[in-house]
């Protein structure tokens, strides 16, 4: 289905759909039951290199470009640009597929996103997998949860000054040292650097993640994977355990010897897990 024109060139194998006028794009393998995976910050569809083949072979797998991310060079002006619209965006796309209830993978800023869709949207929603999934959650006054709820944002605020001041490349270098660890920007393979860059704008943009409150939560009535990295930062752990105390969440799957970027440090124990959960779903 290619029934929106993008004003942007297209990588090969990319196809796009018109969800409300814009020409959302997303990459498409296999064939069975739908995956639809949702990258999160700096990211897009390639986030999920390491996991298209592989689902794709019990699954119809997915992997979208949210709105004004990367193959679209935003400039970040606009505004259409924020979690709901990213939510009800990837809801169009699950209907206008026709693809019934699917079940939805989102990493980081895109688990916020999929926790909107769950919210918004929950007659799309067959499952919900939570990668290292950012959130805004009731939570007590103790220092670890106030530490959790404002980390993101505070790292968010340092990048978009430092793009404002015209340092890009050195605001997504520390960005990505403070969530990985040091030394994380320049281990990165020139191709990834320049993933990051491509989606610059979308993270200096980004607003905070809108809350979601424990009857939220408890209206979920859908199988849910929790997935950890041994090493992610400590707010992920923070929102895990209080999804479990608040509504019942399962214990989550870590996934030994990696950080934030699990999928694409160790994809073959990422890939078995979810597979592992997806089984007979």
């Amino acid at each position: 289905m290619q029934d929106s024109e993008p004003a942007w060139p297209l990588p090969p194998g990319v196809r796009t759909i018109d969800i409300d006028g814009y020409p959302m794009a997303w990459r498409e393998e296999g064939a069975g039951p739908p995956l639809v995976l949702v990258h999160g910050s700096f990211s897009d569809y390639r986030y999920w290199a390491p996991q298209v083949a592989a689902f794709a072979e019990k699954r119809r797998t997915m992997a979208v470009s949210l709105r004004r991310y990367f193959p679209e060079p935003w400039d970040g002006k606009g505004d259409d640009f924020s979690f709901r619209r990213h939510a009800d965006d990837v809801a169009a796309f699950i209907r206008k597929l026709g693809l019934g209830k699917v079940a939805l993978l989102g990493h980081s800023r895109g688990g916020a996103v999929v926790l909107e869709v769950a919210k918004r949207h929950p007659d799309v929603v067959g499952a919900l997998i939570l990668s290292d999934a950012s959130a805004r959650l009731e939570l007590a006054e103790t220092e670890e949860n106030r530490t959790a709820a404002v980390w993101r944002d505070a790292r968010f605020a340092e990048l978009r000054a430092a793009a404002e001041a015209g340092d890009a490349r050195g605001g997504a270098a520390r960005f990505l040292d403070q969530l990985m660890g040091a030394g994380a920007w320049d281990a990165l393979p020139a191709s990834k650097q320049q993933e990051m860059l491509d989606n610059l704008w979308t993270a200096v943009r980004d607003e905070p993640v809108p809350s979601t409150s424990d009857a939220d939560l408890r209206r979920f009535d859908f199988p849910i994977l929790i997935l950890l990295g041994e090493k992610s930062p400590p707010m992920y752990a923070v929102f895990a355990r209080a999804m479990r105390e608040k509504a019942g969440f399962p214990e989550p799957v870590v996934i030994r010897g990696a950080g934030h970027a699990m999928n694409v440090q160790k994809p073959t124990a990422y890939n078995a897990a979810v597979l592992a959960f997806l089984d007979g779903r």
